[in-house]
């Protein structure tokens, strides 16, 4: 067809390939050099971008072999160095990619003798690119071939970081780990040491004194530095933090301080913010809750002050879940998340918006949040990592989604997600202890410990002591770990009740000292907590007037902080207080509260539980009042309704 006085068309894009099939394949290739030279020097007169990537893509189609001037050849692979970097800013990872291999596929035979600075930047980008993407293969041969031909320690320090935050995010961690201290070691540190060391803790004391003596201004004004070696080590550092935190919480002390250290002696750097986070999680463990949270404060400030929209989401995913929730309402933690998750994403920071998004969901769990929600959004979050072959925090979000499964279907839902292509929690606790990921094995025992609380099934929580643990290993504080002790404790007094077993009212003692200790930091997260483990303790002890009034404040704060589950809970441990006593009017009436609460949750599997209790122990009663049968009633439907989520 014939369009204006100077163009044609094919008729249709099938005659267009067909024609195309009839060339040659050399004739195709020259063809595509040919146009994609020629558009390129419209582009560069008219500074096009758009016109500039076309004319890459038909040269990239061509390929080097067409292109015999080297110069030529080393103008189009640092075209492609261009366009794959400003592809990897606007997060379009797997174009970038594709251009950086294009980029080194396009450099002479001897590129490391006369082409080194390109052949850095090109093999450094492509592992850059390949770790955004998953691809470890790629990760490693591109970073070896740095490591292999760099002849500077300067020139080796991104493909050095690259392969340990490749091996990380894989969740390869004792492998990373191995690679990270050979890689400290080459840059004249000393390896991390481990929590108990007298001078480690002495440092940490001194460190603690010389922030508390300091004004936010004094810390936010500190020099900067653009040194290239500084910078590295802090993003050395700050994997082993990441490391460390899965398989050995006792050396994080020394990592965050040492990042400190740098920071205040060596000048402020991008990644200082984290340093101040991380510092903060370490002193808020020791517990000095003051301290911790302005430094987790300082790090967002400084984030800010630096104009840093990719490391404010790093800074968000260690803040929110490890020193927030001393000071902030859980469920402003979890909006907190949210944004993280949005700003990573729009930055191209894959980590930290992948992990966002995992604490995302287990805060909205945690808090009270509707179940539903947060299994349609587990699931979907799931779906995508596993479409993107990412690791890190598709552990997380797991227990998360199966929990919430758990709580909705029953406590032997496994058999409901068994067919689809998820693991079960038994195999993800097994993949945890295998691979000595002490952190997630760890947050799967805490997660069982609340659904078998919430199930009444005493028998497998008598081991679970979450308290022991964070006393003895020191590891963060998550929000998560610290609402297992209460549960914890509850738990203890359930049992010490049932087997006059003094040892489960001391343990229940501990975890209710324990929570005290945060709730002078946070009333709104912890107050409602405090007074229902007063009131099992009482009511364990035998003073029942002191212990009714417990319930009953727990039940108030409960409802006035806005924790629904723990407003369940709460009606539901008053009632068996009231039917222990013989009220039996009361009991009935605090049960029913507690199945409404649980149902607003959306944790009907839990409120089908304690309507069994209901008719176990009123079926004289309950049915000609109409509550149970008409709570009953929804069974069936709401069951048919909720299994329209399992898709996964």
């Amino acid at each position: 067809d014939r369009v204006g006085t100077e163009e044609y068309r094919f008729v249709h894009d099938r005659v267009q390939q067909e024609a195309y099939k009839t060339m040659a394949e050399h004739r195709r290739s020259e063809h595509h050099t040919t146009f994609g030279l020629a558009i390129y020097s419209q582009a560069c007169s008219d500074n096009d971008d758009d016109l500039l990537r076309i004319s890459l893509n038909q040269i990239n189609r061509a390929g080097p072999g067409t292109i015999t001037d080297l110069r030529q050849k080393a103008m189009i692979a640092a075209l492609n160095l261009k366009v794959g970097r400003r592809s990897a800013t606007l997060t379009d990872f797997a174009y970038a990619y594709f251009c950086f291999k294009n980029g080194i596929s396009f450099l002479n035979e001897d590129h490391w003798k006369h082409q080194y600075q390109l052949s850095i930047d090109l093999h450094d980008a492509a592992a850059d690119a390949a770790c955004a993407l998953s691809d470890t293969t790629g990760v490693q041969s591109y970073s070896q071939a740095v490591l292999s031909h760099a002849t500077s320690l300067e020139d080796k320090l991104n493909a050095m970081f690259t392969m340990v935050k490749s091996l990380r995010m894989t969740l390869s961690l004792a492998e990373a780990e191995i690679y990270a201290v050979r890689f400290l070691m080459e840059l004249g540190e000393e390896e991390p040491r481990m929590s108990g060391n007298p001078q480690l803790d002495s440092d940490i004391s001194s460190m603690i004194v010389t922030v508390s003596s300091m004004t936010d201004d004094s810390i936010l004004n500190l020099k900067q530095s653009q040194d290239k070696k500084l910078l590295m080590l802090m993003n050395l550092y700050h994997e082993f933090f990441y490391i460390f935190q899965m398989v050995d919480p006792s050396r994080l002390s020394s990592v965050s301080l040492r990042m400190v250290q740098l920071s205040f002696g060596c000048g402020i750097t991008e990644l200082s913010p984290l340093a101040f986070a991380q510092f903060g999680v370490v002193v808020l463990s020791g517990g000095n809750a003051i301290v911790g949270y302005r430094m987790g404060s300082l790090a967002l400030k400084l984030a800010r002050n630096l104009c840093a929209p990719r490391l404010i989401s790093s800074v968000i995913a260690v803040v929110q879940p490890y020193l927030a929730w001393v000071a902030e309402p859980l469920q402003t933690i979890t909006e907190s998340h949210q944004h993280g998750h949005t700003l990573g994403a729009q930055c191209g920071d894959v980590s930290s918006s992948t992990l966002n998004y995992a604490w995302f969901c287990m805060a909205k769990l945690l808090s009270g949040g509707d179940l539903e929600v947060v299994r349609r959004e587990s699931c979907r979050f799931l779906k995508e990592l596993r479409s993107k072959k990412q690791n890190w925090g598709f552990l997380c979000a797991s227990i998360t989604y199966l929990l919430s499964v758990a709580l909705i279907e029953g406590p032997n839902s496994d058999v409901l997600v068994g067919n689809c292509d998820l693991p079960s929690e038994t195999h993800i606790f097994a993949f945890a202890v295998e691979r000595k990921h002490e952190l997630i094995s760890f947050g799967i025992r805490t997660h069982r410990l609340i659904r078998n609380f919430l199930f009444r099934q005493y028998d497998e929580m008598s081991n679970s002591s979450i308290l022991s643990y964070l006393l003895e290993r020191k590891p963060p504080l998550h929000s998560l770990f610290i609402i297992g002790v209460f549960y914890q404790g509850l738990t203890s007094y359930c049992i010490a009740r049932r087997t006059r077993d003094d040892i489960w009212t001391t343990r229940g003692n501990a975890a209710l000292t324990f929570i005290q200790h945060w709730s002078h930091s946070s009333q709104w997260n912890f107050q409602n907590k405090v007074l229902l483990l007063q009131a099992e303790k009482s009511f364990t002890c035998g003073n029942l007037t002191e212990a009714q009034n417990f319930y009953k404040d727990s039940i108030t704060s409960a409802r006035r902080h806005k924790f629904i589950h723990e407003e369940g809970v709460s009606h539901e441990l008053s009632g068996l207080f009231f039917l222990d006593r013989g009220l039996r009017d009361k009991a009935h009436e605090e049960l029913l509260h507690s199945v409404r609460c649980f149902r607003t949750w959306g944790a009907y599997a839990v409120a089908d539980r304690v309507n069994i209790l209901i008719g176990d122990n009123f079926s004289d009663t309950t049915c000609s009042e109409g509550h149970v049968c008409e709570t009953a009633s929804h069974t069936a439907e709401d069951s048919t309704k909720r299994r329209y989520y399992l898709d996964f």
